[in-house]
């Protein structure tokens, strides 16, 4: 019950992204974050996004990119200082994918003021065509 359920449903998840079942996967973390909301504020993990992409994998690679940048905004705001380099690459390719390639390249060169040699963002930018 409570938080031990929450990340019992979480860990399915991370499952089911290691078994590339990425609508499964997707299922999993939904269920996990309205248990999450359930949660008394005391007892929300809220920094679990910072070290756990999982969500990011399964929303971006089951199509549902809206997710992915709300999730990704949500995990930014939340942060004291917004150094999360994965969230604001997550949110890069998610407002890609939605056709937002100027927010995107922003996304990825904001994630490199944090982590200067992240070598996803520096990818996804040279695949874009666009110097960091």
């Amino acid at each position: 019950t409570g938080v031990e359920r929450y990340f019992a449903t979480f860990n399915r998840g991370t499952s089911l992204v290691n078994l590339q079942d990425y609508n499964g996967a997707a299922e999993a973390y939904d269920q996990a974050f309205r248990l999450y909301a359930d949660l008394p504020l005391g007892n929300r993990p809220w920094r679990t996004v910072w070290y756990q992409t999982g969500p990011y994998f399964a929303y971006f690679y089951s199509g549902r990119y809206a997710d992915v940048d709300a999730l990704a905004t949500q995990t930014i705001d939340a942060a004291s200082e917004p150094y999360l380099e994965e969230s604001w690459y997550w949110r890069a390719l998610a407002r890609d994918m939605m056709g937002d390639r100027q927010r995107a390249v922003e996304d990825l060169r904001q994630s490199l003021v944090y982590h200067p040699d992240f070598i996803p963002s520096l990818t996804a930018l040279q695949n874009m065509g666009v110097t960091p």
